[in-house]
């Protein structure tokens, strides 16, 4: 059984219609999010509407409204509606020129981890093939989600710089690699306008399902720019691809380093930096441990590019942080949670059964949860449990118990997925894999 092929089943059967394509009908919570965003910018049909026998919905050059919702309800369009409509006074390489200014001069940690590249940056974002599905759609998710826009710039500021750097001439050279991943930057979350609004709030998505669903969303924006742009495939593929990680450990496909493009592996490592660094205390550090506290989940050139690069950044700690730690919960529930993965593994593999899907999820299970238990090894901080510790020890024993934390509640979600095409019996089989996964997360 190929666990990679056993995730795509398991979440197919959850997904959400996928981007549009021609023949099928408008994706419903894009249609939503466009009609939405209308209402702010205008949001105009460049050619007829028509389904696919030929028939009008909508005419060139009328605004989109609410009744759009309401002519296309059901019908199968003759072309995807995102080639259909233009937004023409919404996120414009103006709008995006203006927003990178404010980020460079601005006084948080990116202006100063960028200020190298500033004139670069600038004048390569006015150069920037920005399709207008492309645009439709960053204009649609800035009207809907602001937090986007500024995400999605930050992204393409950061990779623009990684490609210029010398050190990444494994990616290619010249400007027109700067231009493309920036692009993959600015385009990597586009998916999201395919998810429900309630999977992208303040808390992230609730439950399996929600999680199933945000899982999807490189895939939708990779399918979606496939489909109806003539970007370059090593740009699709590369969106599609930013979730992923070198050890096999990311999503959607949980691909392993040696099918994963030059530009993914940045993409990845451009996406993490870019949640970090909206933190405000001690970025430097956070990148840090955030992008190498498990040694192969990322490419090692970007990581220790950025983490040279983030060596400027102001380190303020958090006040109020307590001197000495009594226990380490991560630690203690990491040798826990491997030594039951491991006994459960012993009673699958006695069975000697045929069939080895359960055998296969349990292996994937000790396999990862074995790196995690070695990067906390590493680490060399939990040896100074109960002792009086200095302020930036402490702050980075707390991060490294945090990372990895989010690292076993991640592996907890990825085995409930890979059960789901098994039996009633087998999943029981298998609960106490995932139910001590549970039981010991930080607060439970």
């Amino acid at each position: 059984m190929v666990l990679t092929e056993s995730v795509d089943a398991s979440i197919a059967a959850e997904l959400l219609p996928m981007p549009s394509i021609v023949g099928t009908a408008a994706h419903p919570q894009a249609l939503d999010a466009i009609v939405q965003a209308s209402a702010r910018c205008a949001i105009i049909a460049s050619q007829d509407i028509v389904d696919a026998r030929g028939t009008r919905l909508w005419p060139r050059g009328q605004p989109v409204s609410p009744a759009l919702a309401h002519s296309l309800h059901a019908h199968k369009l003759a072309q995807p509606l995102e080639v259909c409509l233009d937004a023409r006074d919404g996120v414009t390489l103006f709008t995006l020129c203006t927003e990178l200014r404010g980020l460079l001069e601005g006084s948080g940690a990116a202006s100063q981890l960028l200020g190298a590249h500033a004139d670069m940056l600038l004048h390569e974002v006015k150069q920037l093939d920005l399709h207008p599905v492309a645009q439709l759609l960053l204009t649609t998710a800035a009207a809907t989600r602001p937090q986007s826009l500024s995400h999605a710039v930050l992204a393409m500021a950061l990779a623009g710089a990684l490609a210029a750097s010398r050190e990444l001439n494994w990616l290619g050279s010249g400007r027109a690699t700067v231009r493309l991943a920036m692009l993959g930057g600015l385009l990597h979350d586009l998916g999201e306008v395919y998810l429900p609004p309630e999977h992208l709030g303040p808390t992230g998505p609730q439950g399996l399902a929600g999680h199933q669903q945000l899982m999807q969303h490189p895939r939708l924006a990779q399918r979606l720019l496939d489909a109806t742009t003539d970007y370059p495939r090593l740009l699709t593929q590369a969106i599609g691809e930013h979730h992923e990680r070198l050890d096999g450990s990311g999503y959607p496909a949980r691909l392993l380093d040696p099918h994963l493009g030059a530009l993914g592996k940045l993409l990845a490592v451009v996406e993490v930096a870019t949640t970090v660094l909206g933190r405000h205390t001690a970025p430097a550090s956070r990148l840090r441990l955030a992008l190498q506290v498990v040694p192969g989940e990322f490419d090692t050139t970007c990581t220790d590019l950025l983490a040279h690069m983030a060596r400027s950044l102001p380190e303020s700690l958090p006040k109020g942080l307590p001197m000495a730690r009594p226990h380490l919960p991560v630690w203690n529930g990491l040798a826990a949670r491997l030594a039951r993965t491991r006994e459960l593994a012993a009673a699958v593999r006695a069975q000697r059964r045929s069939d080895t899907a359960l055998l296969d999820i349990v292996r994937h299970a000790v396999k990862r949860l074995e790196t995690l238990h070695a990067a906390w090894e590493a680490l060399g901080l939990w040896q100074q449990a109960g002792q009086a510790l200095l302020p930036r020890t402490l702050f980075e024993l707390n991060l490294a118990e945090e990372a990895l934390a989010e690292r076993v509640q991640a592996l907890q979600r990825e085995c409930l997925l890979m059960s789901t095409p098994l039996r009633v019996v087998e999943k029981l089989q298998l609960a106490p894999l995932w139910q001590g996964l549970m039981d010991d997360r930080p607060g439970a």
